[in-house]
């Protein structure tokens, strides 16, 4: 949050006072920052707008090894911290050039007041004060994120478990969703998924919303996924992304984003049943929630394997095996079709979905159908896809000649056997094999999280493209939250709840340490890819509402679990607000009850008993 009144004189001083300040210093390279002075929170985003005017013989780009980083002192001049996290130059420097640009940085360091240096640094090798170049300085004032402003200000569903570590992360889980925020006219537009990606995209938005809804008004949530709806092709095909300029497009390797669709919409029917049978352009939300899967189960299915196809991506990715330039995030002339577990898992779930909300709008006819089709790509995922032998489900299957079979059934695919266990495609025994083979993997490669998405992931230059050349790379093998996140949900929901709490642990330790969730990290733990990566913050809050917590719902009413944990969890749901504390007798307090009614389970798992009424009740 930048002081009212400052920036602008500042900025304006800064552009001025520029040509005569670089003539006094002669350095090679200078950098100047505005504006001078912030006031922010730690997580929280922050654009900074730099001048880099370059000298040298060097061209400052994130090819050439160069980032922009700063040195931190306290206001009595004392270094506080000198390396502190490197952020991207958004456009190259050349050599006798100037460049203007802008970087969204964030903090994590103690909060306190602060004089930061600016400096630009060649990664290993040197900082530009090394060589006398010139850099900028500004004042920060950081304040706690987990203070009781932000507190009252954003968190009108809250949880107090009693854990410090549980209770800090949702207050960087909403950070995180803040960050992201993006308006057109003063008004919501939806989610970014990152810093590095300004649209918004359907495959993240499906993570986001079943967390978001805690936070945002339904209207606001709902708009997003009917934007999606108004680019949807006659056949029913859904976009990837779409933007505030009105554009639109989609990566046409993958085949998940209709699926995405049905899952994001079923996050919002539970809110609000009715919003399914309005219309968007002339045509019902439900007919056209048919219709994106329809258009899959028509274009995307192999009917001699029964199973969905997609290209030759790495898992859940959305860059192929053809290219290794732009070209590779569609299909073209170089695609293999490959039959994916994650593609088949998500698509099952969506189906799943897509039964309940036809059912709830009476729609028996489109419930039978969809409920026929997903059992029957359910039962072709077990058969072809299942390694019975090595206790978990291939990465994909690749049409014809498949050679490279041999060695892949080797990896282990964590968001596609993830989603595979949401799914319902393994039992409790196969989850328990499942979960041994992964800690062995685990412990041989050295891993920090479960996050990582391939074990092993493929060998050097298999992917052409640059990010996925290397192992432990991008979606080759990335340590990725958005999919760490799903598969601590999914053991959760298989009842698998001591291992799921100590890989939640190991996420979250993560994430409060760097005051952020990077889009993914290599397995040295270096942060890469977008800021902020509001996905993986989606994934996260769903596993420790619905997981941790046991918090479930179905159109009608809300489920709690009384088990031994202490806890205290006040939920906000449009109008729908109740408070649950177990520390010695549970008592849900509801002061506007809509159309829900709460329910309480004992211990052993049975109904105890439901409200469907204002007021209190204890128990």
């Amino acid at each position: 949050m930048m002081r009212p009144g400052q920036s602008g004189r500042r900025l304006a001083l800064a552009f001025l006072l520029l040509p005569l300040f670089l003539d006094l210093r002669g350095a090679e390279v200078q950098i100047t920052c505005v504006p001078l002075q912030v006031t922010a929170r730690q997580g929280e985003k922050v654009t900074l707008n730099f001048t880099v005017s370059n000298r040298s013989v060097y061209t400052l780009n994130q090819a050439g090894n160069f980032f922009i980083s700063y040195h931190a002192r306290d206001l009595s001049g004392r270094l506080v911290r000198f390396d502190n996290r490197r952020f991207k130059l958004p456009v190259a420097v050349k050599p006798g050039s100037t460049a203007h640009f802008a970087v969204a940085v964030y903090f994590s360091l103690v909060p306190g007041a602060y004089r930061l240096e600016w400096d630009l640094v060649r990664e290993g090798e040197f900082w530009g004060r090394d060589k006398k170049w010139g850099s900028c300085f500004f004042g920060l004032r950081l304040l706690p994120l987990a203070a009781p402003d932000f507190r009252n200000a954003r968190l009108p569903t809250l949880y107090d478990s009693g854990r410090d570590w549980l209770d800090r992360e949702q207050y960087l889980l909403r950070q995180i969703f803040c960050n992201n925020e993006i308006r057109m006219n003063g008004r919501f537009f939806g989610f970014a998924a990152g810093t590095d990606y300004p649209q918004v995209w359907i495959r993240d938005t499906s993570t986001m919303l079943g967390y978001a809804r805690f936070f945002y008004p339904p209207a606001d949530l709902q708009v997003i996924v009917e934007r999606f709806f108004l680019t949807q092709s006659p056949g029913g095909e859904i976009q990837d992304w779409v933007d505030t300029a009105g554009r639109c497009d989609k990566n046409t390797v993958e085949t998940d984003q209709e699926s995405s669709l049905v899952l994001a919409a079923f996050q919002l029917a539970l809110c609000d049943p009715g919003w399914l049978a309005g219309e968007v352009a002339g045509a019902s939300r439900l007919l056209r929630l048919d219709k994106a899967l329809e258009w899959v189960w028509q274009n995307r299915r192999d009917r001699d394997r029964g199973l969905i196809w997609s290209g030759f991506t790495a898992d859940w990715g959305d860059v192929e095996r053809s290219y290794a330039d732009q070209r590779a995030i569609k299909l073209s002339d170089r695609s293999q079709r490959t039959y994916s577990t994650y593609t088949q898992a998500l698509f099952i779930q969506a189906a799943r979905k897509l039964v309940l909300m036809a059912g709830r709008l009476g729609n028996k006819g489109m419930a039978d159908r969809w409920r026929q089709r997903e059992k029957s790509v359910a039962a072709e995922c077990r058969r072809q896809l299942y390694l019975r032998d090595l206790g978990y489900f291939l990465v994909h299957r690749v049409d014809g000649k498949d050679d490279v079979l041999s060695w892949e059934r080797n990896i282990l695919a964590v968001g596609g056997n993830a989603e595979a266990i949401r799914a319902g495609l393994l039992d409790k025994m196969e989850i328990a094999r499942l979960l041994q083979v992964l800690e062995k993997r685990r412990r041989q490669f050295g891993l920090r999280t479960v996050s990582f998405t391939l074990l092993p992931p493929y060998p050097e230059g298999f992917f052409p493209h640059p990010l996925l050349r290397s192992p432990w790379n991008y979606q080759n093998g990335g340590e990725w939250d958005w999919i760490g996140g799903r598969l601590v949900s999914a053991l959760y929901q298989a009842g698998f709840r001591s291992e799921a709490e100590r890989y939640l642990r190991e996420i979250v330790d993560k994430n409060l340490d760097e005051m952020n969730i990077f889009e993914w990290s290599d397995k040295s733990g270096g942060g890469q890819g977008a800021l902020f990566y509001a996905g993986a913050a989606g994934v996260l809050g769903e596993a420790i509402f619905s997981g941790h917590f046991g918090l479930q719902e179905d159109f009608d009413r809300y489920t709690l679990p009384a088990g031994k944990d202490r806890f205290k969890i006040v939920v906000d749901k449009s109008g729908d607000r109740f408070t649950v504390d177990n520390s010695a007798k549970l008592t849900i307090d509801i002061t506007n009850l809509a159309k829900k009614e709460i329910c309480l389970l004992t211990q052993s798992g049975k109904k105890k008993t439901c409200i469907a009424k204002k007021g209190k009740t204890e128990f």
